[in-house]
């Protein structure tokens, strides 16, 4: 286990709601990541993607940034955009 690991239980034992709130987090930034690793293997700038999308670029920044919660219809967009499929599956 990482300290970073170690940290985590710790303060989810210690704070209530603190394992939520990371999931959640932790959820987003997973999206982010994907989002901007997708935009980039297709060859798009965010202003580019946003046209495609039909979102102001602000939204596709915020979204991989971590910052913006994007909605599954969003999601869909974006994967319709760039002629791409969006896959979900539960773990």
């Amino acid at each position: 286990m990482t300290q970073t690991d170690d940290l985590i239980k710790q303060m989810s034992k210690d704070r209530p709601g603190f394992k939520e709130k990371f999931e959640h987090y932790s959820q987003q930034f997973d999206y982010a990541v994907a989002i901007f690793n997708l935009r980039k293997t297709v060859g798009l700038t965010q202003q580019q993607l946003a046209d495609k999308v039909g979102v102001p670029q602000s939204t596709i920044a915020r979204v991989e940034t971590g910052d913006g919660n994007i909605t599954m219809k969003n999601m869909e967009r974006i994967a319709a955009a760039v002629d791409k499929q969006l896959v979900i599956e539960f773990k």
